[in-house]
């Protein structure tokens, strides 16, 4: 159902046709109400609360007023991001405690443990099952979502997906120069994990008293990580204006669109989802769900994209420990599409810190573009900050990057 958009004519005159769409300015102040709803009247969003529930709502009464027939998917989901990595710590460090008590016994059961934390926490870092977050306690959250129907008959289905939850505000995001000791310091747990479990390995063969002294130079390491991990859920929610009820009101804006001017041939799946901030639990369970009607859908993400002066913004690649690339048409497509335009002021960058749901249609197989208002410096304004509030929004990146999406869906519909 998803023919190459490379494959496809651009439609003729599109910023022609852009400048004769009446209700421009209109949706784009609807965008901006929904986020200041979402940021100021319901405020901090953190996932599983009442408040993500409470904008769940809100964007099921915007789809409902809109006569889009919503729908919302209940799932469960882990309640940090934080947490996974900081049992898996632990239970590394334990791992120390234990290799010395009993000689090549508990040798062997440490050199067990430290490799399921490894593995634990770079699945955890992929977005995947793993038996760290068995070991953690879930709670509710929900999906709200809509069909779009095509005006003719469908050949393609798209899928427009923006996360409603908040993050809080840790430490390690106050500043750039922070978030480069963070990922410093990812770096070095994971090196430190897979030092112990080289160690360990070794001390069970060989019983030499001085592998055990060694380990303990990793183990100091995993004490700073422990506490860089722990420290986050100490921490209060941020208000989410950029990240992420930017994203999600451009979801609802499109479809107000859509529902007006339906695309000819794509069928466009408007999805607000729950719990990214702790791992994309909403993203993994719409497309788990979902798994056979969306099998060839295009996947299009947004996530913090009203950041002041910075955008639009489309990611070509994302991930901490494996690359995720977006699909090579949609950003020729995107790149074509910022050619024309000059005046949206659109450029593609890389994430090479942290996720987005682009990330789940990428594991899923499906043609995937991204779009979060990095800076051209590769900063995310606001990022996981007390500061990401309703009054740092900039409104006209917000239009902007709301008129390239259009554009996108447009040429992804043509023929």
């Amino acid at each position: 159902m998803s023919p190459d958009p490379a494959d496809e004519k651009p439609p003729e005159a599109p910023q022609q046709r852009h400048s004769n769409r009446a209700g421009d300015r209109e949706l784009a102040a609807h965008a901006l109400e929904h986020v200041r709803h979402l940021s100021v009247d319901i405020g901090p969003r953190g996932s599983t609360t009442t408040a993500e529930a409470a904008a769940a709502a809100y964007a099921w009464g915007v789809l409902d007023k809109l006569g889009l027939s919503p729908r919302m998917q209940r799932f469960t989901s882990g309640t940090s991001q934080w947490r996974p990595f900081a049992l898996a710590i632990t239970l590394a460090l334990l791992a120390v405690a234990v290799y010395p008590l009993a000689g090549r016994a508990t040798a062997i059961l440490a050199t067990v443990l430290a490799a399921t934390t490894l593995l634990s926490a770079y699945l955890e870092l992929n977005l995947t099952t793993n038996p760290v977050r068995w070991l953690l306690p879930k709670r509710p959250s929900q999906n709200v979502w809509s069909v779009i129907p095509a005006a003719d008959t469908p050949s393609r289905r798209l899928v427009l997906i923006g996360h409603l939850d908040t993050h809080r505000t840790p430490f390690v995001f106050r500043t750039p120069l922070h978030l480069k000791v963070f990922r410093v310091l990812v770096a070095a747990a994971f090196a430190s994990m897979a030092a112990l479990v080289i160690l360990y390995i070794a001390g069970s063969i060989l019983q030499s008293p001085i592998i055990y002294i060694i380990s303990l130079v990793p183990a100091a390491l995993l004490i700073l990580d422990l506490i860089m991990t722990v420290q986050p859920d100490m921490t209060p929610y941020t208000a989410g204006a950029n990240d992420n009820a930017s994203g999600a009101a451009i979801v609802l804006t499109l479809a107000e669109r859509l529902k007006d001017e339906p695309l000819a041939n794509t069928e466009v799946w408007t999805v607000n989802s729950g719990c990214e901030e702790v791992g994309c639990y909403g993203a993994i369970a719409f497309l788990r769900q979902h798994r056979e009607e969306l099998r060839d859908a295009y996947f299009i993400a947004l996530d913090s994209v009203a950041g002041p002066g910075s955008g639009p913004c489309y990611i070509t690649r994302e991930g901490m420990t494996r690359p995720y690339r977006s699909d090579p048409a949609l950003v020729a497509l995107a790149d074509q599409i910022a050619a024309d335009r000059p005046e949206l002021g659109a450029y593609s960058n890389v994430m090479p810190l942290g996720f987005t749901e682009g990330a789940i249609g990428i594991k899923n197989g499906l043609p995937s573009l991204t779009f979060v208002n990095l800076r051209p410096d590769s900063v995310l304004p606001y990022w996981h900050r007390p500061d990401d509030i309703f009054e740092n929004v900039d409104a006209d990146v917000l239009a902007r990057t709301q008129a390239f999406l259009w554009e996108l869906l447009q040429r992804i519909d043509s023929r």
